[in-house]
């Protein structure tokens, strides 16, 4: 049996194509492709055995009832792991490839910083302005491209590790992307495009944060999403403004993966570069929550919302 993981990591498009492998969850098996379970991922999976509440034991009954001679486990928390004990012990019995997704670590931090203010799962990140979150860094032990995929081909051998880069000009996609490399046939299946885990607009974060999301349920953390959308809305910055970050910040962050992004590239990829676009200029746009007066606040930015929540 083959096993194919596709091991995240975040923010590269892994909600769109885990939704497309579960709506064709009937549609692969006839073509003998398996995808476990019930949920959209394997994210329980994940934390299960990082928690030490699974292991190979578990992973070897899900993908051996799978009843298909190809297996597919979808999870981005697969790609947290530091222990690969369980891993080895599959390989030594299943045929195991793994699929990473690797994004250039300026526009994943973006990203990571919006996704814990717009739908929090940490409370304390959930909270922290752009520079208490970029302090946190060296949290995100996964960031560091050339150990990840050295953890993964430690016990599957470089030939059981793809590396992708998420990136114009590269994959653009991750959900077709991923199909060709689990050598499955994307004709016939249901792969409509949907946008998901749309990220807010920079200039919400600011007044989302102070919000309390962290304390909110899925419903209702929904309306006051869409109010801040609805009510501030004409607050946008001119242009095509995606980052808090500035050029400076975000240089910083690329200087810091620098000498692993290379080794990365050289050993999986062949080439000096894992990304292709040059780094951010001077002039690169990024936005600031401008410093105001009490009543301005209140007035421009935080009535606007809860009339659009109210309405």
């Amino acid at each position: 049996m083959q096993l194919v993981i596709h091991a995240g990591i975040h923010r590269t498009g892994t909600t769109s194509l885990q939704r497309a492998l579960a709506r064709n969850r009937a549609a692969l098996l006839a073509r003998g492709v398996a995808y476990p379970g019930e949920a959209p991922n394997h994210q329980a999976l994940a934390w299960e055995l990082v928690r030490g509440k699974s292991g190979a034991r578990e992973v070897l009954a899900l993908v051996e009832a799978a009843g298909a001679p190809r297996v597919v486990l979808s999870g981005e928390d697969f790609a947290i792991h530091e222990d690969l004990g369980w891993l080895a012990a599959v390989a030594a019995r299943h045929d195991v490839r793994v699929v990473i997704y690797l994004r250039r670590q300026d526009h994943w931090l973006m990203s990571w910083y919006n996704q814990h203010v717009k739908w929090p799962f940490d409370r304390e990140k959930s909270g922290m302005d752009p520079q208490a979150f970029l302090a946190t860094l060296g949290d995100f032990h996964w960031l560091d491209y050339e150990k990840l995929l050295g953890r993964w081909s430690a016990v599957l051998g470089q030939e059981g590790v793809e590396a992708a880069v998420l990136e114009k000009g590269q994959v653009e996609d991750a959900t077709p992307d991923f199909l060709a490399r689990a050598g499955i046939d994307p004709e016939g299946l249901d792969l409509d495009a949907e946008r998901v885990n749309d990220s807010l607009p920079v200039h919400m974060l600011e007044i989302a944060r102070h919000l309390g999301l962290h304390e909110l349920k899925g419903g209702k953390r929904t309306r006051v999403l869409n109010a801040l959308r609805e009510g501030l809305a004409d607050r946008a910055p001119p242009g095509r403004v995606t980052t808090v970050y500035s050029p400076e910040e975000r240089n910083r962050v690329l200087a810091r993966f620098e000498a692993s992004n290379r080794a990365a590239a050289r050993r999986f990829l062949g080439r000096e570069a894992l990304f292709l676009e040059p780094p951010p200029g001077p002039d690169a746009p990024y936005w600031r929550f401008p410093e105001l007066p009490r009543d301005a606040l209140l007035d421009d930015w935080v009535a606007p919302v809860v009339r659009a929540l109210l309405g």
